[in-house]
């Protein structure tokens, strides 16, 4: 069985497939990020260095480095500007050269071993409700990316699907793929309530990791890069040890809370339409989900709320950062067959 799941997230880039017994699904983690480095201004001994020891592409007088490589950089070179393709969940319009740099690295970590018109599915996120955002454009884009893979004269032909609809289709499909899905990444937070993997409401909030991140750097003085470490370390089941955790904190109630208001919001409406009797099940995912007492959080949120429709289960997968690309390759997997 063939197909590949792909990922293509704000701060994290995922592939997922099976490997070659069938028996096991493999994931490849990059960090969507980069670093540009000026040939000509640079002392051409310490780029010798940096190209020796790090993932990095010359393109004329540039120089770029990927990955978690440009994070680490960034951390101990502060001169250095890390730069994402992506924003807010879509490409980065103010990156001239986001498409090419993240066809690269689409390209790279699929590799050369693949089926002729293999099928790829790839997330996208749903319509903003908070911001205007031109997810056609980008839905496009990353199909054009697709498309333009070519090994040995083999090619892939790319479908698309709602990023949280894919959490459905990882975690719901003993459940007849109904339930909700919420991915929180780290651009937007996407939800999708889907019957029978139908959607029957989505919706996506630009502001989620890396609102996190600004906002607390603003309250606290620090960087948005430091603040982003720390996060990916906080225990929010705890009281916070100094000044940044607690600001970090506090940006996790107010996203949670006003995530959890337009949940409700988008059930009142579904819920004319759409009456459930039994319990529905809600899937976690996403990065920004990631630190201890986050679905605790969450829990106490949606249960304050008193949403129009019964709810049952609300989890977080062991694999949470990787559930986005199982549920895609599950879909690419259907597909394929």
């Amino acid at each position: 069985m063939s197909g590949i799941g792909y990922d293509c997230g704000t701060y994290n880039l995922i592939c997922a497939r099976r490997n070659e017994d069938g028996n096991k699904i493999d994931c490849v983690k990059e960090v969507n990020a980069f670093i540009e480095l000026n040939l000509e201004d640079q002392n051409r001994s310490f780029f010798n260095v940096v190209k020796g020891k790090v993932p990095l592409i010359e393109r004329g007088d540039k120089g770029y480095v990927f990955g978690q490589a440009a994070i680490d950089m960034a951390l101990t070179m502060p001169k250095l500007e890390l730069k994402r393709p992506m924003s807010d969940g879509c490409l980065n319009p103010k990156e001239k050269d986001a498409f090419k740099l993240l066809q690269l690295m689409c390209h790279s970590m699929i590799g050369k071993n693949v089926q002729d018109k293999e099928v790829v599915y790839y997330c996208i996120p749903a319509n903003a409700i908070n911001t205007e955002t031109n997810v056609d454009f980008h839905r496009d884009v990353l199909a054009d990316i697709f498309k333009s893979y070519k090994v040995d004269g083999k090619t892939l032909v790319p479908y698309h699907m709602n990023e949280a609809m894919a959490l459905v289709y990882a975690e719901l499909g003993d459940k007849q793929f109904t339930g909700i899905g919420v991915s929180f990444g780290s651009g937007m937070v996407n939800f999708c309530y889907a019957i029978y993997a139908t959607e029957a409401s989505s919706f996506s909030i630009v502001n989620s990791g890396d609102w996190i991140d600004h906002q607390a750097a603003k309250a606290t003085g620090e960087t948005p890069v430091f603040i982003n470490k720390v996060k990916h370390k906080i225990d929010l089941s705890k009281q916070p040890t100094d000044y940044i955790e607690r600001a970090i904190k506090t940006q996790y109630h107010l996203m949670i809370e006003h995530t959890v208001t337009n949940i409700k919001k988008a059930l009142q409406t579904t819920e004319k339409k759409i009456r459930s009797e039994q319990p529905i099940g809600i899937i976690i995912g996403g990065g920004t989900a990631s630190p201890n007492g986050f679905v605790e959080m969450f829990k106490e949120s949606i249960m304050a709320a008193k949403l129009p429709i019964p709810i049952g289960e609300i989890r977080k997968p062991d694999d949470h950062l990787y559930a986005v690309a199982r549920g895609l390759l599950v879909a690419a997997e259907a597909a394929q067959t």
